[in-house]
């Protein structure tokens, strides 16, 4: 069953239709995430999905043999079962392996290879192992680094270490799970 949405947006221009955002339900109707338009495009392709409502005004996607109307809410057929998972913040517990697996063994000063883990507030400050505080590091930027702050030892972080989302590993693999 296809809704047509009654609100009047923009219509995506033939070149950027495939970074619309469109929205998943779960098959009991409940929100799961946003994905792109390409992405959407296939789940509906394989059968994983069907359209609950189309974007207007009508946008068909084409292919040699199909014509679709570009979504812009899917709903999945079979029911995604999400475990709960405790919620992680910046301030939580984090552990070598999980840091080193975060931040994809790229040193955070330099980006080279990561073997270890640094405390920007060093340990000997009462510098925490939390998220905030702990980035991948490569041996050479960790020994120049030493028991300074960045900012004491004149280096700078490439990117500000966060807890990462527990959900996103999930839905990755969901995601993979669906890919025909």
């Amino acid at each position: 069953m296809t809704i047509r949405h009654a609100v009047d947006s923009t219509a995506p221009a033939s070149d950027t239709w495939i970074r619309t955002r469109v929205l998943v339900l779960n098959a009991s109707y409940e929100a799961l995430d946003e994905i792109s338009a390409d992405r959407a495009v296939t789940l509906l392709i394989s059968g994983a999905a069907e359209t609950v409502i189309e974007r207007v005004p009508h946008f068909p996607i084409r292919s040699q043999h199909l014509v679709i109307g570009l979504p812009e809410t899917i709903r999945l057929v079979r029911y995604v079962y999400l475990a709960h998972v405790a919620p992680i913040g910046d301030d939580s517990r984090a552990t070598l392996a999980g840091v080193l697996r975060r931040d994809k063994h790229r040193c955070g000063y330099c980006a080279g290879w990561a073997h270890t883990v640094d405390h920007i507030r060093p340990r000997s400050r009462n510098g925490p192992n939390t998220w905030s505080n702990l980035v991948a590091c490569c041996a050479n930027c960790n020994s120049t680094k030493a028991d300074r702050t960045p900012e004491e030892a004149g280096m700078r972080l490439l990117w500000e270490p966060k807890a990462p989302d527990p959900l996103a590993r999930a839905q990755r693999r969901i995601w993979k799970e669906y890919a025909p």
